[in-house]
C-alpha cells in the first residue's frame, strides 16, 4: 500500500510504547484488578518486579498517570491514587475515540450516512493545517449512533497529501478518524487543540441527528497534530446530550 509523507510513528520509539503499555496495564489494575481498592501503588521499585520492566519505565509512566491526574506522587507518602479520576468514563481533557467512549456508555457504537469528498480549502481551513489556501482537502462526515440513537455527527478535513497516491473513495471509513490517519497516512495524532462551544448546527445536521427545536448540540472544533507539531486534521464533532461530560483541572 502507498503510504503519503513520512511517517511521524518513527518517534514513536520502543521505550514509549513499553511506558504506554505499563500506564495501561496499571490503571486496569487499579480499577478492576489486584489494586482495585487501594489508596497507594507499591514503590517504584516493587512494581518493576511485579510487571517485569525497568525502574525508568516504571516512572515514565507514573509520571504519566500523574499528568494525567489518576495519581499524585507524594514525598514521603508515596504514589496516592486518586479515585475520583479513576472513574470518570468521558474526559474532554483527554483524546476522544467515539467507539470506545459509546462502549464505556453501555451502547453499541457504529456510523452511517458516510460521505466523502474532495475540496479546496478555504483561508480559515488551510491556515488551521498549516496549507496554502485552495489546497486540496478531503472531507469526511457522518453520523455515529449509540445502539439506534444518533448522538455525534462529525465533518473531519484531511490534507489530500497526506494519501499520497492512495484513492481517497476507497477508504475505510467506518472506525476512528485516528486509525485512517495512522493505517492509511502513517501519521499518529499526540495531542490537539480544542475549541468548544454551544452549536444550534444547520438544518441538515439536525434533521439528521433528529434534535427538537430547543435542542443545542456541544460543538468540539479541534486541530490534531503529530508528535512533530504538524496539524493533520481538522474536525468538527457534534455531541448530543447523550454525553456527559468531565474536564480535570490540575491547580498544582
Amino acid at each position: 500500500m502507498t503510504k503519503g509523507p513520512t511517517s511521524d510513528s518513527t518517534v514513536h520509539l520502543g521505550g514509549q510504547i513499553i511506558s504506554d503499555r505499563v500506564v495501561a496495564e496499571l490503571l486496569e489494575e487499579l480499577r478492576t484488578g489486584r489494586w482495585a481498592g487501594a489508596d497507594r501503588l507499591p514503590a517504584e521499585l516493587d512494581l518493576a518486579g511485579e510487571l517485569g520492566v525497568s525502574r525508568t519505565v516504571i516512572r515514565d509512566a507514573l509520571n504519566t498517570m500523574e499528568r494525567a491526574g489518576y495519581v499524585e506522587r507524594v514525598r514521603g507518602i508515596g504514589t496516592v491514587v486518586n479515585r475520583a479520576v479513576l472513574s470518570l468514563r468521558s474526559r474532554l481533557d483527554q483524546k476522544l475515540e467515539y467507539y470506545p467512549l459509546i462502549r464505556s456508555f453501555g451502547s453499541y457504537p457504529h456510523a452511517d450516512g458516510i460521505q466523502v469528498h474532495l475540496m479546496r480549502a478555504g483561508s480559515d481551513l488551510a491556515a488551521s493545517l498549516g496549507l496554502e489556501a485552495g489546497a486540496e482537502v478531503i472531507c469526511i462526515r457522518k453520523r455515529v449512533l449509540a445502539d439506534s440513537a444518533p448522538v455525534i455527527y462529525s465533518i473531519n478535513y484531511l490534507p489530500r497529501a497526506l494519501l499520497g497516491r492512495q484513492d481517497y473513495t476507497k477508504l475505510d471509513l467506518s472506525g476512528s478518524i485516528f486509525e485512517v490517519l495512522e493505517r492509511d497516512c502513517g501519521q499518529q495524532v499526540s495531542s490537539t487543540v480544542a475549541h468548544i462551544k454551544a452549536s444550534c448546527a444547520d438544518g441538515a445536521i439536525r434533521t439528521a441527528m433528529r434534535l427538537g427545536p430547543e435542542e443545542a448540540m456541544l460543538l468540539l472544533d479541534e486541530v490534531c497534530y503529530t508528535r512533530l507539531c504538524r496539524p493533520v486534521l481538522r474536525a468538527l464533532s457534534y455531541y448530543t446530550n447523550f454525553f456527559d461530560f468531565s474536564i480535570l483541572r490540575k491547580l498544582i
